[in-house]
């Protein structure tokens, strides 16, 4: 990160199946990380678009986008979503040498700049209503924590002092997903960046002050995997490793794999991606799905995200055979 780096960020963990972990975006001064609009991501912000060709980044100006339709521009969008899957970094673990980043996808380039604008809008929304006492579980870390506001399940990440175990609260009631999350959810469905089977019912936003960490873990299991990390606006780095920890300097060790987060990027975590490797993002954020046996007594299913199905479309490639999701 350069000298201007950010002063906050913030941080939307989406748990359903999933664990949505959100990386950082910056305000002015403040960094978010978060969700869509009331319409439809593909809807309002490919209406910004239309306004503003020379902000597009799909192929440049050799592409005339006014002639295409939205659900030719979103096609053409989600097929040059750049994925990958193979990820390496042996660790003995028990005994036996073993691939801690098997499961761990990464897919750039989901969102552009218009559409993280309309993210970070959101976020100082959430903010500000935080501020005016209007949301229900929002709550500030003690040290190099982070503020919390959580959406659509109530959790601990820890036992708590009047003796709450780590995990989601079954019997306490949080704010519903805001439609904005639903889009995002939606968005991640559609383009194969997460699968049908595992569309998230619930986040959490981390907003972050300079210096504030989240330290080594393994997401809790009352969250389904596989989750993920969304990244807006500015690249940072993720650690892996199977003993990382933090040191009594402050400082990380046994980080193995460091990998960059790039703006508009999503990272998946499964398998050993999620259940080996402790990971931890230095100064940043997260996201996450509740197993249903987990389901707050007052929980019903979004109407809006049941039956989502993958955008079908064919990826031609110069000197290769056809790809069909």
């Amino acid at each position: 990160m350069d000298n201007y780096s950010f002063i906050r960020q913030s941080e939307l963990e989406i748990a359903s199946k999933v664990n949505l972990l959100s990386k950082r975006i910056r305000s002015q001064e403040q960094e978010v990380a978060v969700d869509f609009s009331h319409m439809t991501l593909e809807d309002e912000l490919s209406e910004e678009e239309d306004h503003k060709d020379s902000s597009r980044e799909a192929f440049g100006s050799s592409l005339e986008n006014h002639k295409l339709s939205r659900k030719q521009r979103t096609h053409i969008r989600a097929i040059n979503v750049k994925r990958k899957r193979d990820f390496v970094c042996l660790e003995k673990v028990n005994g036996e040498l073993v691939n801690i980043l098997e499961g761990l996808e990464l897919h750039t380039e989901v969102f552009n700049a218009a559409e993280q604008r309309r993210i970070v809008d959101k976020v100082c929304e959430l903010q500000e209503k935080v501020q005016k006492g209007e949301l229900k579980r929002a709550f500030t870390a003690q040290g190099k924590g982070r503020s919390t506001i959580q959406f659509g399940c109530c959790f601990n990440y820890r036992t708590s002092k009047t003796g709450n175990l780590a995990g989601i609260l079954k019997h306490e009631t949080v704010d519903p997903l805001p439609h904005l999350f639903k889009v995002i959810i939606r968005r991640l469905v559609k383009w194969h960046v997460l699968p049908p089977t595992c569309v998230p019912d619930c986040c959490v936003v981390n907003i972050y002050d300079e210096g504030d960490c989240i330290p080594p873990h393994i997401d809790h299991h009352d969250f389904l995997r596989p989750f993920c990390t969304v990244s807006f606006l500015s690249e940072c780095n993720i650690l892996f490793g199977s003993n990382l920890k933090v040191e009594e300097t402050g400082e990380y060790s046994g980080g193995s794999y460091s990998l960059p987060l790039p703006v508009g990027s999503v990272l998946v975590l499964n398998g050993n991606g999620a259940d080996v490797a402790k990971h931890c993002v230095p100064e940043v954020p997260t996201k996450r799905k509740m197993d249903e046996s987990k389901w707050p007594v007052w929980y019903t299913p979004e109407p809006y995200l049941q039956g989502i199905q993958p955008l079908t479309y064919e990826l031609k490639s110069c000197g290769s055979s056809d790809h069909v999701f």
